[in-house]
């Protein structure tokens, strides 16, 4: 299938966006419980940066030999008889391992230019330790990416007495201290409201990818690869949480955007004593992100590219964040979504908060590449980090 074909995607998500708009114009929403779209230029502009985001990705990955695709099904078939035989399809934490503090790290002062002025920060780095279960599928797969062996984090702390911390989890392509730094807006965060900050890198991200691309790997058809890059992402973000405990944190909270908020979410429902957790353009059903954003010529055009969406949900059902309940109290828990993402959909938010018992919410006027350049989310979530870390 030539790759031109696939430039036809953007005009059937771009024509349903027009139609959800003309149905907001009418008064009516595809989303319930979601505010209804007022489509203008910058929000259009914005829902086809997503679009095009998205084309740019399958482009990049190109479509599948069937051979691929025929061992990811079998992978999934695989996964789901060895999550099912030990019972933790019903008891999904019990999939997640309890990681061991960290004893031995490197800690070196290094800093970037973001602006006007350099922004200073320490690199963490520290082994990471994980592996799959023995005889879990693809667990030899998995480890042969010796890129993940070692976990990294970018701190910025404040010297003298303790400070609140917040554990920053980045989303799909970030991991390197620039993006990461000015995507959550770091210098506010730490010098305005006085935060100290950590910023865990996940695997195949920033320092830990294998090839020149932040996370291209995530994009094959590689379930199981995606399974253990949850699961090793929620132990190294543990484990970066219980380093921030040992540096005497009187109060930790979690925020985590797109992907990041998919992981932040998991360890929200492993960790105890967890103060606040936002969760910001939050992809959290990753079967329907993946069946939203796959190739449009795999939908349309191929038997043999059909992707069983009930057996990959199946497999992925104890990495997936509405299968778990969160620790932390219900006043402590915040999410901020944009209306017009077509990036991870209203409806992930909107399950995620109906997952979560209803929590504040803030829905912008926005998409999901430009969503954190929407001026309502800094006062949501600083408002947020006062009540909770800062109170």
């Amino acid at each position: 299938m030539p790759p031109w074909r696939l430039l036809a995607l953007p005009g059937f998500q771009l024509g349903a966006f027009v139609a959800e708009g003309w149905a907001a114009y009418r008064g009516t929403s595809p989303y319930s419980e979601v505010p209804p779209l007022a489509p203008s230029l910058r929000v259009v502009g914005e829902a086809v940066l997503d679009r095009s985001f998205t084309l740019a990705m399958n482009l990049m990955t190109g479509v599948p030999h069937p051979s691929t695709m025929r061992r990811a099904h079998a992978d999934v078939e695989d996964m789901v008889a060895f999550v099912r035989e030990r019972g933790w399809h019903e008891d999904p934490l019990g999939y997640h391992q309890t990681p061991p503090p960290v004893d031995e790290y490197a800690l070196c002062k290094e800093q970037i230019w973001a602006g006007p002025r350099p922004t200073r920060y320490e690199h963490l780095s520290f082994s990471s330790d994980f592996a799959p279960h023995p005889d879990e599928p693809g667990r030899r797969r998995w480890i042969a990416y010796d890129s993940n062996h070692v976990s990294h984090a970018y701190v910025m702390r404040h010297k003298g007495p303790p400070r609140p911390w917040l554990v920053c989890a980045h989303g799909f392509g970030m991991g390197g201290p620039l993006v990461n730094l000015r995507g959550f807006g770091a210098q506010r965060l730490h010098d305005e409201l006085g935060l100290n900050l950590v910023f865990p890198c996940m695997p195949l991200h920033g320092p830990r990818s294998p090839g020149r691309i932040s996370g291209a790997e995530v994009l094959a058809p590689d379930y199981l690869r995606l399974i253990h890059l949850f699961a090793q992402s929620v132990w190294d973000i543990r484990r970066v949480i219980d380093w921030v405990r040992a540096r005497g944190a009187p109060r930790i909270g979690l925020y985590g955007l797109s992907l990041g908020a998919y992981n932040s979410s998991l360890v929200g429902a492993l960790e105890d004593d967890l103060d606040c957790m936002i969760a910001g353009i939050p992809a959290v059903d990753f079967a329907n992100v993946a069946r939203d954003n796959e190739p449009w010529v795999i939908r349309r055009y191929d038997d043999e590219f059909k992707v069983d969406w009930h057996t990959v949900r199946a497999a992925t059902h104890v990495v997936s964040p509405l299968a778990v309940s969160p620790r932390v109290p219900h006043e402590g828990r915040f999410i901020f979504a944009g209306i017009a993402d077509r990036v991870a959909r209203p409806d992930q938010a909107r399950a995620l908060w109906r997952h979560w018992e209803r929590p504040a919410i803030h829905w912008f006027s926005g998409g999901h590449v430009a969503g954190q350049l929407n001026r309502g989310i800094e006062p949501f979530v600083h408002g947020a980090l006062r009540a909770t870390l800062l109170r």
